[in-house]
């Protein structure tokens, strides 16, 4: 049987890349230009015809915002859109949105993470894709780490009410003593806890680190307090403390990833188990891309939704 080959290439002022045959769009009035590019994902606004980026934490995706799918005429909505894929929608545009899969489309990798070819993509704030694998309790958004002696945001912000039942960190360069801390704000958010999440986690081994659970010193425990409903001590001749967990759904306020290690030569990447309405995978990425620390990149995706 002969198979179908896609040299992909990136179009020139156009958003779809390739596809199997038709393609499928619906239009639909845009409420708000905010993060409103062409290949964003995109999920309903106010009313059911009305259309705002998606963030994975709010409602169901519907698509991504295309661009040449829409006649650039002179009626009051056709003529809003934007003369590249590079600016903006404006708002109340008629925009269409790609749907329906079976095809290629530029899509936006959101800031402050990495990518590789054949990932599951998942939709996050500003209708960016963040990469994620499936995990106990939700989908791992993953977040690289390298030495950081003093507290580092990560360039990844959880969207408002996003859920975050865990956070798990697999080690590829350890060293003997290392650990890490990873928690949520900058220094200067309002609740910010720069080790919320993991607390004093050892990073001796490389592989999959374990939460510390249950230690005779309550301290020795390295599931952070954002994620921890209370400590128990148990009744038995152990005596030791165990962590009952809590979900931590974020506010909106607190919204920046940070971590700090210990002084050492150390790297790997953390999972932050996600759960949201609209928070699961919707493509797969069709080409590496490597750590964005300043600014949304894009990459070429085959659609899942």
């Amino acid at each position: 049987m002969a198979q179908d080959y896609f040299g992909f290439k990136k179009p020139s002022n156009k958003i779809i890349v390739a596809a199997i045959g038709n393609i499928f769009y619906t239009e639909y009035y845009l409420e708000s230009a905010t993060n409103a590019y062409a290949g964003r994902v995109a999920m309903s606004g106010t009313n059911a015809d009305d259309l705002v980026v998606a963030d994975g934490a709010t409602a169901m995706p519907l698509g991504f915002i295309g661009f040449e799918q829409s006649f650039l005429g002179s009626t009051s909505y056709t003529a809003n859109r934007p003369a590249t894929v590079d600016t903006i929608w404006t708002s109340g545009a008629k925009v269409p949105v790609i749907m329906g899969g079976g095809f290629w489309i530029v899509g936006a990798i959101a800031i402050g993470v990495k990518v590789a070819k054949g990932d599951l993509l998942a939709p996050w704030g500003g209708g960016t894709l963040v990469p994620v694998v499936p995990l106990m309790g939700g989908y791992g958004v993953r977040i690289p780490f390298t030495k950081q002696a003093t507290e580092a945001d990560t360039g990844i912000d959880l969207p408002s009410g996003m859920i975050v039942s865990d956070v798990m960190v697999k080690c590829t360069t350890n060293a003997g003593s290392a650990t890490i801390d990873i928690g949520l704000g900058d220094g200067t958010e309002s609740g910010f806890d720069a080790d919320g999440f993991v607390d004093g986690a050892s990073l001796a081994t490389a592989g999959w680190v374990q939460h510390i659970d249950g230690d005779t010193t309550e301290a020795n425990n390295t599931l952070g307090a954002l994620l921890v409903k209370a400590s128990v001590k148990s009744a038995d001749t152990s005596a030791k403390y165990f962590d009952l967990k809590k979900l931590h759904v974020c506010d909106g306020t607190c919204v920046s990833i940070s971590y700090t290690t210990s002084d050492h030569t150390v790297a790997g990447d953390m999972y932050v188990i996600c759960n949201g309405l609209g928070f699961y995978p919707v493509a797969i990425a069709e080409e590496d891309i490597t750590t964005a620390t300043s600014a949304v990149t894009d990459c070429m995706v085959r659609s899942l939704i």
